[in-house]
């Protein structure tokens, strides 16, 4: 395991947290925002020809928010998270939402390091790392993330990252300049920058899915093994 820097450390300490979850619960989960919709729209085509019954990890899971989408899929899910209390209001927000015995069946949940999983190697038909990577401003824990998720990913491994190429990317560069701040969080990166980092874990483009092109910085990738 690559030793973590401070970002990774703040992300940790940050959503390990009651609270945070509580907050997650209310504002990330409803599935009628706009901004919800527009990832799982992204999320859904990354996932276009994964059959059902395929092994799917969502890591970090936070509140369980994708569960619901990925079970509809009929797919066998993991939802994992280092995060106890995101875990906990992940399994209280699936029971209120009814899930048949069915589907609960096909939900566990587990404590993961994003940086030292417990899983084998190819353990998972696909991997979803989302809304964690824009966290890291330094490339190395990227790479050490990306080095991890592609070890237990089988077939194809889905990622979300801030990228530069965005209007909300200019005015939040803009904006710290003014201030005179240098940002450690949710920082935009050029594509060719995020290039070098998922390469440099045996990784190619298969895909590129931004949630608005030109205007929000979130961008979701398919990698696979090269």
């Amino acid at each position: 395991m690559t030793t973590p820097d401070d970002s990774y450390t703040r992300t940790r300490e940050r959503f390990d947290s009651e609270a945070v979850a509580r907050d997650y619960v209310a504002k990330k989960n409803s599935m009628e925002s706009s901004k919800n919709l527009r990832e799982m729209i992204c999320i859904t085509a990354a996932l276009d020809g994964v059959g059902p019954g395929s092994r799917v990890l969502d890591l970090p899971c936070g509140t369980g928010r994708l569960a619901g989408m990925l079970l509809g899929r009929s797919y066998e899910v993991v939802a994992a998270d280092y995060s106890l209390p995101m875990i906990e209001a992940a399994k209280a927000y699936r029971r209120e939402t009814g899930l048949d015995a069915t589907a609960q069946a096909r939900l566990t949940f587990e404590q993961q390091d994003v940086m030292n999983t417990t899983f084998d190697d190819d353990a998972f038909d696909v991997v979803i790392c989302n809304r964690l990577l824009h966290h890291y401003p330094s490339s190395e824990t990227r790479r050490a993330v990306l080095a991890e998720l592609a070890r237990i990913c089988r077939d194809r491994l889905v990622v979300s990252y801030y990228d530069s190429f965005a209007l909300s990317a200019l005015k939040f560069r803009l904006r710290n300049r003014l201030r005179g701040v240098t940002p450690t969080d949710r920082v935009p990166i050029s594509s060719k920058i995020f290039r070098r980092d998922y390469e440099s874990c045996g990784l190619r483009m298969v895909r590129k899915l931004p949630v608005r092109r030109g205007i929000s910085p979130q961008t979701y990738l398919v990698l696979a093994k090269a």
